[in-house]
């Protein structure tokens, strides 16, 4: 993507169309869906956002948008908004002459957008000191050549605005920025009436430049002429000059093959010369090196004499040492005899101990062996012995403890139980006062409640 095309894919819509079918720019549309507009391309209803942080733009309302609808275009919005600034400022820099055209500003009377004229509908016809002047914006095409013919055809006046060339900067178009291009926009005719003031002020530039080229013509045809003339002489000096150049170009390639001829020879003996150089160097260097090999051989001859006495004193010390190894062996064969008889003895001595306490275990075990059944009965009666004590202890236990509980229930209920008898003869006499005579049933309960006063 080219950095225009990347431009152009960040621009955001700046134009739309009102309810009256009239183009308002963002700046000056209502906030929100409020504006009531809809998209200049496919006539979705759009939202103006023009309080957010970033550019005032128009965005197609997602309830309505369709994208396979719309084909909504920078360039689109930019060819209405230069039709919408010449419609609003009535006023052109226009070229005067179709060669090397001066400019002059013309105010229009008044400006018609999409009026048809013959066949064709040009984009704008603005109307000025009596004449119609049509006006076509290019931004991608071009006026093609059937179009020119028509406008030429009709003998119309007709301008094209070439605005190829704007470069989106900016987020959202804006109407000044669009005016300033237009002043230095290319714009050209693509013809021009016969008859009026522009057509005069054509043909008056025109001829007045197609004077100014006869004079420069005929001044340049006069020194053609008069170079002409003096062609010829500078000729003839040219071809003598070229065989003397010629006659000196072959006497220097003599004189160069003579000189490579020389310049070789020279390096050839350059090169022995060199050689010689080389060999003296070599031949120094080659006796110094027979010098040092000298000196190196006679420190070698040092060296392996020193060598042959370290050898000699080494072989002796060898044969010394295998002396005393003899020696050394003999001795320790000697000394591993005699500790090896003794410790066989002690050996023997050790082994013959082991096998007596053996021999003792052996003998206390088998009369164990006589007495485990008499042992086994024993420990078994003594088992025996030893549960039943416990068992004896443990129930003399629980019973002492069963006597302890039963006599702390018995306190228990009597504590409840004192206070009963007392109570109910209270009771009983109170009652004797209302009862009817027979108190036999009272009679019967004071036992009973005597009895277990006593209990």
């Amino acid at each position: 993507m080219t950095e225009n095309n990347f431009q152009q894919s960040n621009v955001k819509m700046a134009l739309a169309f009102s309810a009256d079918g009239m183009p308002v720019h963002i700046d000056d549309a209502v906030n929100g869906k409020a504006c009531n507009s809809t998209c200049i391309d496919c006539g979705c209803p759009v939202i103006a956002k023009n309080r957010g942080k970033i550019a005032s733009h128009y965005s197609h309302d997602p309830n309505f948008y369709d994208p396979d609808l719309c084909n909504w275009k920078p360039e689109t919005e930019l060819h209405l908004m230069a039709k919408m600034v010449i419609a609003q400022n009535k006023v052109l820099h226009v070229p005067i002459g179709t060669i090397e055209p001066s400019y002059k500003c013309i105010d229009f009377e008044t400006v018609t957008l999409e009026k048809r004229v013959g066949n064709r509908i040009p984009d704008i016809i603005a109307y000025s000191n009596g004449e119609n002047i049509l006006i076509e914006i290019a931004v991608t095409h071009p006026c093609g050549p059937d179009k020119i013919a028509e406008m030429k055809r009709l003998s119309a006046n007709c301008l094209e605005i070439d605005l190829s060339e704007f470069h989106f900067e900016q987020q959202a178009l804006s109407l000044d920025t669009v005016s300033e291009h237009l002043k230095q926009a290319p714009i050209k005719w693509l013809s021009v009436s016969p008859v009026g003031d522009i057509g005069q002020e054509t043909y008056n530039h025109n001829q007045f430049l197609q004077r100014q080229l006869a004079i420069e013509l005929k001044t340049v045809s006069d020194e053609l002429s008069k170079i002409r003339m003096e062609a010829e002489p500078i000729r003839n000096r040219h071809r003598t000059a070229l065989k003397k150049l010629n006659a000196l170009e072959a006497a220097i390639d003599r004189q160069s093959i003579e000189y490579d001829e020389q310049k070789q020879k020279m390096l050839k003996n350059e090169n022995e010369l060199e050689r010689l150089h080389t060999l003296d160097k070599e031949l120094a260097r080659f006796v110094i090196n027979s010098e040092n090999l000298a000196i190196k051989f006679q420190k070698v001859h040092e060296k392996e004499r020193d060598l042959d006495f370290r050898e000699r004193s080494i072989t002796e010390q060898q044969t010394e040492l295998e002396r005393r190894e003899r020696v050394e062996h003999s001795y320790q064969q000697q000394m591993a005899e005699t500790n090896a008889s003794r410790m066989r003895s002690e050996i023997e001595a050790e082994v013959k101990s082991i096998m007596t306490k053996y021999q003792c275990e052996r003998e206390r075990l088998d009369a164990d062996r006589k007495n485990f059944d008499e042992l086994v009965e024993k420990r078994v009666a003594e088992n025996i012995v030893k549960i039943e004590r416990e068992l004896h202890a443990e129930a003399h236990r629980q019973k002492d403890v069963i006597l302890a509980q039963a006599n702390a229930a018995k306190r228990r209920v009597f504590e409840l139980i004192s206070p009963l008898p007392v109570h109910l003869k209270k009771q009983f006499d109170r009652a004797k006062s209302f009862a009817k005579p027979n108190y036999d049933i009272i009679k019967e309960v004071e036992e009973i409640a005597f009895r277990l006063s006593k209990k």
